[in-house]
């Protein structure tokens, strides 16, 4: 059986612990609190014309985007055919050709 001294320091440290991950944990949600009010606060300061640029921003960020997708789909499509085309170049070399 542990001695009640041991008992008492496993307790204590436990209880650390948890104070410590509660109140961390209590801080980040305060912060992000906080920042999603400077946000919405500086959004609703912020001027037609800026938001206008804001927008206009995330429209050119986005169109660059779609074309760096729209590359990488026709790249894949590109490979996915050639892949069929070398496995129905090998199938045809695999069969034997059959003499009458």
């Amino acid at each position: 059986m542990p001695s009640p001294q041991n008992v008492r320091r496993l307790v204590l440290t436990a209880a650390v612990t948890s104070i410590t991950i509660v109140s961390s944990l209590y801080g980040a949600g305060l912060k992000t609190k906080e920042e999603i009010a400077e946000t919405t606060r500086k959004r609703q300061e912020s001027t037609f014309d800026e938001q206008l640029t804001a927008l206009q921003n995330m429209r050119s960020n986005l169109t660059a985007r779609k074309g760096i997708l729209e590359n990488q789909i026709r790249d894949l499509d590109a490979k996915m055919e050639e892949k069929k085309q070398r496995a129905a170049s090998s199938k045809d070399k695999e069969q034997p050709e059959v003499r009458r």
